[in-house]
Formats: C-alpha cells, sequence, structure tokens
C-alpha cells in the first residue's frame, strides 16, 4: 500500500480526504464503537460531557456537536462524507447513553441535534451546579478512608467545580496571586476534612508561612500515615525484644538443686523428670559421665545400664531414661549435660 494511500480516504465522487479532516474515518472507526466507560444514565451530565467531549476531540469529531461545523451543500462533494461521519458520531453518542435516553433522541438528524438537546434537558444552570458542587466539598471529611482515597475524592470535586466556572485563562500580574489564593482556599478546604488524628501534623503546616502547596502537604501527610502503618504494626519488634528479655531473665536464674543457671529448684529436670522431647548431648563426655552414674549408684544394675548406653547412643527415648532416673533406682544426684 502507497503512502498516499495510507494517508488518504476516498470520500464520494472519489474526492480524496486528509487524515487531519474531520471527514476522515480511519479503520478503527466502526458505529459500535463506546466512547465512555459509563453510560449516561440521566445523572452526573457534566461529567458524562466532559469525557464525551475529551473523545470526540481526539477524534477530531467534536466540530460535529457544537455547532462549530455546518453541512456542506447538497451539490457539494463533501455531503457524502459528511452525511457519513454524523451517522458515525449519532451512534457514538447512542452507545454512551442507556437504553431509555437513547430511544428519545434516535430519531434526532444529526449529532448536534442530539447533543443539544441532551444539554437542554439534563444540563443546570451554572448557579445551582455551584451551589450543588461547593455543598458537597465542604461537607466533605476523611471519616473511615485512608488519606489518598480521602484526597482522590476531594481532588475530583475540585476539578469539576473549576469546570463549571470556567474560569477564563490570564496572563497579567494578577494572574499568580489569583491562582495562589486560589491554591490557599484548597489546602484549607484540605485540612478542615482531616480527622482528629492529624491534628498535630496539620497544625505544623498551618504554622508554615508561607503556606506549602498542595503537593507538598500531600507529600507530608503520605508519609505521616505510612509512618503510622509501621507504628502500628510492631510486631516483629516486640516479639524480638520479648526473646531477648526472657533470655536475659533466664541467665540471672540460678538452681539451688543442681547449682546450673537458667532455671530453679522447683522447675529442675533432676527433680521433676526430663521431658519427652528433652535432646541430651551426644558426646564422649557423656560416656565418661554415664560411667559416674555407675560408680555413684549401688542399685543400679547392669541391664539398666546396658539400656541406658543404647538410650543415650541413639539420643532418643528420654522419656525411658526418665523412668530409669526418677523411679528411685538411680542417684539423682549425679552430673548429666542438658541440650
Amino acid at each position: 500500500m502507497s503512502s498516499s494511500t495510507q494517508n488518504q480516504t476516498n470520500g464520494s465522487n472519489g474526492s480524496n480526504i486528509e487524515i487531519s479532516s474531520p471527514y476522515y474515518l480511519g479503520s478503527s472507526d466502526n458505529p459500535s464503537t463506546i466512547l465512555v466507560s459509563k453510560l449516561f444514565d440521566g445523572i452526573g451530565f457534566t461529567a458524562w460531557k466532559r469525557s464525551m467531549t475529551l473523545a470526540l476531540s481526539a477524534k477530531n469529531k467534536l466540530c460535529f456537536v457544537d455547532g462549530s461545523m455546518n453541512p456542506p451543500a447538497a451539490s457539494s462533494d463533501l455531503i457524502h462524507a459528511w452525511n457519513r461521519v454524523n451517522s458515525m458520531v449519532i451512534s457514538w453518542i447512542l452507545n454512551s447513553l442507556n437504553k431509555e435516553i437513547a430511544e428519545s433522541v434516535l430519531f434526532l438528524q444529526t449529532a448536534k441535534e442530539i447533543w443539544f438537546e441532551l444539554r437542554e434537558r439534563y444540563s443546570q444552570s451554572n448557579g445551582t451546579l455551584i451551589y450543588q458542587v461547593q455543598k458537597k466539598l465542604y461537607s466533605i471529611n476523611q471519616g473511615s478512608e485512608d488519606f489518598s482515597s480521602y484526597f482522590t475524592k476531594i481532588k475530583k470535586i475540585w476539578d469539576e467545580l473549576k469546570m463549571i466556572q470556567e474560569v477564563p485563562a490570564c496572563t497579567c500580574e494578577s494572574a499568580a496571586l489569583f491562582n495562589k489564593f486560589m491554591e490557599e482556599q484548597r489546602l484549607i478546604q484540605l485540612l478542615m476534612g482531616l480527622n482528629d488524628s492529624y491534628k498535630a501534623i496539620r497544625g505544623q503546616i498551618l504554622m508554615m508561612n508561607p503556606l506549602p502547596n498542595i503537593s507538598t502537604v500531600h507529600s507530608l501527610l503520605i508519609h505521616e500515615e505510612r509512618q503510622r502503618d509501621i507504628s502500628s504494626n510492631p510486631n516483629v519488634v516486640t516479639e524480638a525484644m520479648a526473646m531477648q528479655v526472657n533470655q536475659s531473665s533466664k541467665r540471672n536464674l540460678n538452681c539451688s538443686h543442681c547449682k546450673k543457671s537458667g532455671h530453679v529448684k522447683s522447675t529442675c529436670y533432676r527433680l521433676n523428670g526430663f521431658p519427652a522431647d528433652f535432646k541430651f548431648t551426644k558426646s564422649k563426655k557423656m560416656d565418661s559421665m554415664a560411667n559416674n552414674v555407675v560408680d555413684n549408684s549401688q542399685s543400679i544394675s547392669p541391664e539398666q545400664y546396658k539400656q541406658l548406653m543404647q538410650l543415650l547412643n541413639n539420643n532418643s527415648g528420654s522419656t525411658q531414661i526418665n523412668s530409669v532416673i526418677t523411679d528411685g533406682s538411680m542417684d539423682t544426684a549425679g552430673p548429666f549435660i542438658e541440650g
């Protein structure tokens, strides 16, 4: 395909239409396209109108609805192209309306007529809109939301208010002062809606001179929120401190029976018996200790000694060792190595 073919499309009578022309329709343009994410159901016309305006402007078709382009003469070579694009824009508008509203404007002839009909039917006066948005703005508060959600909600209201007020752009010296005034007003509104838990940092922000911009305050409050999340989840630090304190406390204990540290007489294994999961230290020194047990005991039998040595070598059977130690058949004063 040649470059001229890629950059042009044929209208009626073979006339070429440039891509930059509002009459141009690309291969991706089709009547089933839905330009907005939410169908208009009669509520929130301002937001719907804004979304449609952006979408039509991106497709270079806004002139078909805002009245800036009139249809060509019936004898013009462009009349066929105009009718084609007009029908396409009508389809896009109808696809963005719910069924009831779409049916009520279905038989209007041009996209401009449908657009103006919807505006007359659902658009409110600026005074009423400004009142509703301002009322919503001054009643907003953080509540149970985190700061990010609260900021997103109030930022949306600011943008909506800015759109319906239609403040003209100005490049004079007073413009900077006016923009600073509006920025400070929004900052106060933002701080007013914060929960009382932000009272301290809110006071610090208000004490700054000059007042910071909203972007700076947003960063400060996000940082504050993250610090609170860290402080409200101290489980890891607390557990580590508890283990350290526990180990330190054990080192200060001393048993009056076995003369070892880490426990007291009432919990001494030599008096109360070793637990089933107790691990004895397996070493050559243990063998000599076991021999000392035999030398110091008068009542242990050769069979018991053999059984004891087998259990010690296997490093298991601590429950059976306990029975040997605690049933009175072996002297409990002998040395043991605890794991």
